[in-house]
């Protein structure tokens, strides 16, 4: 799994587009017969400058969603969105109002066909967040570049269908393999992985290039990391292509000169291109952490020629 940077452009945007949608869901189009209803400060607000039904709510769900329980709700972190979702719980509010209104009429019939692509293009993630070996990029005008994958699932956590921390940008294969059941905070998220407990490399088991090798992941036993590797089956995807990505860089290091990824590397072209280029020409990989996102396969090459290089 990939670790997410935040964009502020997206989440600026997105605070504001679920806020306004939110509110005026809450207290309805403000005008001279309704005073207390919502319209924010911004005269171009695209959410603001159309009429809104007002959702019916029972009060004390009303009463809930103060301006700051919603910049929470929009906002807040992983471990934040959970003691949140706990609160709204205790209210004791039937869940088919939540769903109805933060799924179906939130996210399935407005956010996800109007602005999800949006989203998309500002978090602006080239490969799969989950497993960095499918492409999202956006090749078919009016289609998404991605699909966004709810962190803690809509069915089960409806109240968070919205919220930026809970939208993941992943591909179809990963989006329909995360299982509820043991995601909920057991997995490292991939806003939040950063912490040094919760890195992984990929490594591989070898005998020769005629008889086995196999990926293995050098991480923490038990820890947040190892749980999203084994819920996410990498070490069995990336197994499916050992006889392509893996196997091409092992004839590099075996049936050729014993030096010769350091060759290509660090002689032929020293002087003429940047290290990144070099990486990019040879192997089709980014080898910086935060750009691992704009090519398939780049932290798991970039790990394994690292590794080559050192035996």
């Amino acid at each position: 799994m990939l670790a997410l940077n935040v964009n502020s452009t997206a989440l600026a945007v997105h605070h504001k587009l679920i806020k306004c949608w939110l509110s005026k869901k809450i207290k309805g189009n403000k005008s001279r017969k309704n005073r207390l209803g919502y319209k924010c400060e911004d005269d171009e607000c695209e959410i603001c400058k159309i009429d809104m039904h007002k959702a019916a709510l029972p009060q004390v769900l009303v009463d809930f969603f103060t301006s700051e329980k919603i910049d929470a709700l929009v906002l807040g972190k992983p471990k934040n969105l959970i003691e949140l979702n706990e609160d709204y719980l205790n209210l004791g509010v039937d869940n088919d109002i939540t769903v109805k209104l933060f799924v179906k009429s939130g996210y399935e019939n407005w956010f996800q066909p109007n602005f999800g692509n949006k989203l998309l293009n500002n978090i602006d993630q080239d490969t799969c967040t989950y497993c960095n070996r499918n492409y999202t990029l956006q090749t078919v005008p009016n289609r998404s570049r991605a699909q966004l994958d709810h962190w803690f699932s809509k069915e089960t956590y409806p109240l968070l269908a919205l919220s930026f921390y809970n939208l993941i940008p992943s591909c179809s294969s990963c989006n329909h393999l995360k299982l509820d059941a043991v995601i909920n905070n057991d997995f490292a998220h991939p806003y939040t992985c950063n912490e040094e407990n919760q890195k992984f490399t990929f490594s591989f088991n070898f005998v020769d290039l005629n008889k086995y090798y196999d990926i293995k992941c050098k991480v923490e036993a038990n820890s947040k990391m190892d749980n999203t590797l084994k819920g996410f089956k990498i070490k069995e995807i990336y197994n499916a292509h050992i006889n392509k990505e893996l196997k091409d860089l092992l004839e590099l290091r075996y049936k050729y000169s014993d030096n010769y990824i350091d060759l290509l590397i660090n002689k032929t072209f020293q002087g003429l291109m940047s290290k990144e280029e070099i990486y990019r020409m040879i192997f089709g990989i980014e080898i910086k952490e935060e750009e691992y996102h704009k090519r398939p396969f780049s932290k798991f090459k970039h790990d394994i020629i690292k590794e080559l290089l050192e035996i």
